[in-house]
């Protein structure tokens, strides 16, 4: 039944991932219907994050209260109304319709997120980087997909309705998934639920240096990440010489790299946890090697098809963050706080969130130039430097040990 709760929980997340990218597939389009500046059409990123900054620890908390169950049935629910109103959004040409429903969207994908990692944390603790690779990876297949089918749907019918219509299906199917997943996973639940006896709150929360550490080494890796794949299609346009078309479907490349490596990046993950610290090392080095590959790679008008290289490289990085990073971090706590920790590294991951799409926006505007793109990827090649710097000193400090106060999640880290 294990199988069967991961199969429904990447089902769960395909509407989420497919939704959340299809600005990024349509970001010329957008940006000439609605006549949006670079800045502007980076806020429906950077909103999608900011209300999470404050609420995602509320919502951890609610789950660890509440249950992991709760969590799913009411927040894909909210996910699949928020996309409702982008529908309307871009259907009406109303940019602040389309704004808010990209923060409802955030909320809600951010706190189901934490959800799903709570009811898989309850069933398969010992298996985690498997089963966090591939809940995380394997749903990028989806925005790959957004990736070709989103421009392929505007340029038949030169509209942005029927695009934004099919990621609203994509998220009612995933709201099925999820009470699919409810179903199976209370019918065949391995343990009798257990009563709280005390109210999980953040003031029972330990922080300790463990959790700190782990927490800004994965949310620098995932700014180096998703903001860069939010403007991926415009980079390969302006950089590589690939048409609207063709970028958005080489940008394919680094999701489905990183879904076909989770299983095994995974299973090595949780085989050697004893060399967890190295795997950390090397995750952020991939990261920094990937985007000093897209750095130094030449302007070009027709399109360089080595540049492929480097989308490799970072499908391989996502992989290591969600089989290696995240796991790592979800080690340094226990599991009745998971989804509070899991709330406490949502605020940092938000904060990155929002404010490093307007920062890329704003470099890009006034980097002028014949390659503004290239100043851009600095911004990429900073936030994976530090977190490179912060995994080496981990290492050397061998921080990473089998911790003896949370046995049900073991390999914690241990100061």
């Amino acid at each position: 039944m294990d199988r069967l709760i991961i199969f429904l929980a990447i089902l769960l997340m395909v509407g989420n991932n497919y939704a959340f990218d299809i600005p990024q597939a349509l970001e010329v389009p957008i940006e000439e219907e609605f006549q949006l500046t670079q800045t502007q059409f980076n806020l429906l990123y950077s909103v999608f994050a900011i209300p999470n900054i404050g609420l995602s620890i509320g919502g951890g908390i609610m789950i660890d209260n509440m249950g992991g169950r709760w969590g799913v049935f009411t927040f894909s629910l909210m996910l699949g109304l928020s996309q409702l109103f982008i529908f309307f959004g871009g259907c009406y040409h109303n940019y602040c319709m389309m704004l808010c429903g990209r923060a409802i969207f955030g909320i809600a994908s951010d706190i189901l997120h934490i959800a799903v990692f709570k009811m898989v944390a309850q069933r398969m603790p010992k298996d985690m980087g498997t089963a966090m690779g591939l809940i995380l990876t394997v749903p990028e297949l989806a925005a790959a997909l957004n990736s070709f089918l989103s421009p392929y749907l505007y340029e038949k019918t030169n509209s942005l309705k029927i695009p934004l219509l099919f990621g609203l299906f994509l998220c009612f199917l995933s709201f099925l998934s999820g009470l699919i997943m409810i179903y199976v996973d209370m019918k065949y639940e391995k343990v009798e639920s257990v009563k709280q006896t005390e109210q999980v709150s953040v003031f029972n929360f330990k922080l300790t240096k463990s959790f700190v550490i782990m927490s800004i080494i994965t949310t620098l890796m995932l700014a180096s990440y998703v903001p860069f794949l939010d403007n991926a299609n415009k980079f390969y346009h302006e950089r590589f010489g690939f048409s609207i078309m063709d970028a958005g479907q080489i940008v394919t490349i680094g999701y489905v790299v990183a879904a076909l490596t989770s299983p095994i990046v995974g299973r090595i993950s949780d085989k050697f946890t004893q060399y967890r610290p190295l795997f950390i090392v090397v995750s952020t080095i991939m990261f920094f090697i990937s985007h000093l590959q897209f750095y130094y790679m030449p302007l070009t008008n027709s399109p360089n098809y080595y540049s492929v290289f480097a989308l490799i490289t970072l499908g391989l990085s996502y992989s290591c963050f969600s089989s290696v990073l995240m796991p790592a971090l979800q080690s340094t706590v226990p599991e009745d706080m998971l989804a509070t920790a899991l709330g406490l590294l949502g605020i940092i991951e938000n904060f990155c969130m929002a404010v490093v799409p307007m920062i890329s926006g704003f470099v890009y505007a006034i980097g002028g130039g014949i390659d503004p793109m290239k100043n851009v990827d600095i911004i990429y090649l900073f936030l994976a430097g530090i977190g490179v710097v912060l995994s080496i000193h981990l290492l050397m400090e061998n921080i990473l040990q089998p911790t003896k106060a949370h046995l049900k999640l073991p390999n914690a880290l241990d100061i």
